[in-house]
């Protein structure tokens, strides 16, 4: 599922964006929930360097996973979930709707919000929740409840919107309909998330960088001169967990 810290609404630096477009124009800031409803026809078919380099990061974490009981939070259009025949999670019914379309989806996909899951207590071997708890007001919220829904022994996979990118001023953003979106984010660190972490012991954690698999989607967008800044910042935060 794409914020900037202290920009003044309305208001834009040239710097990198979630679609590797940057640039100096009016956003509009809104709610997560909304920004999906209006990105999910386009969400699959719309380049973006965050979401491709967190793919080329996470996939080596999960490659060999086989999971009997998998769950994907915040699943968006099912990226992850078909890959891990797991059950959907997400709060958008927009982006859920494009999920139904993929095969072998149907019949287990859910609307839920990510701080109260509709499933029960250790129920799930593997929990998985890529880009979309930094879009939760409060993250640590939603972190209980995945720890919650984890059986004892069972990991715990995050991705997200690197802070460090935050906190540079990168924002996540999308076009629709001719204008571009701000999507709320509510940046967390990897110590807030160690703090946080009840009944979790952190196993593993990556930072990754844009790099040149990603170039492209700079050049495609146009804002070739924005890849080089880019690169110098990690982008994505990956961290592995154990349930207790």
């Amino acid at each position: 599922m794409g914020g900037r810290g202290a920009e003044p609404r309305g208001q834009a630096e040239k710097r990198p964006d979630e679609s590797g477009r940057g640039g100096q124009e009016c956003l509009r800031h809104i709610s997560a929930a909304d920004a999906y409803a209006l990105w999910a026809p386009t969400w699959d078919s719309t380049p973006s360097p965050i979401v491709a380099l967190e793919h080329r990061a996470l996939l080596p974490w999960i490659e060999h996973l086989h999971p009997r009981r998998a769950v994907d939070v915040g699943c968006g259009t099912g990226r992850w979930t078909s890959r891990l025949a797991a059950i959907g999670i997400d709060i958008s019914p927009a982006m859920l709707a494009a999920a139904a379309e993929k095969p072998g989806l149907r019949g287990r996909l859910l609307a839920a919000d990510a701080t109260a899951l509709p499933l029960r207590t250790a129920s799930a071997d593997l929990v998985l929740c890529t880009l979309t708890l930094g879009h939760v007001r409060i993250p640590l919220a939603a972190l209980h409840e995945l720890s919650r829904i984890l059986e004892p022994g069972g990991t715990l996979i995050l991705t997200d919107f690197h802070p460090g990118a935050a906190a540079q001023g990168w924002r996540r953003t999308f076009r629709a309909a001719g204008q571009t979106y701000e999507i709320e984010n509510h940046p967390y660190t990897l110590e807030q998330l160690r703090s946080g972490a009840v009944g979790l012991a952190l196993r593993q954690w990556a930072e990754a960088t844009i790099g040149e698999p990603e170039r492209e989607i700079f050049e495609r967008a146009g804002r070739f001169e924005l890849f080089e800044a880019a690169s110098r910042t990690p982008a994505v935060l990956l961290t592995r967990w154990s349930r207790l």
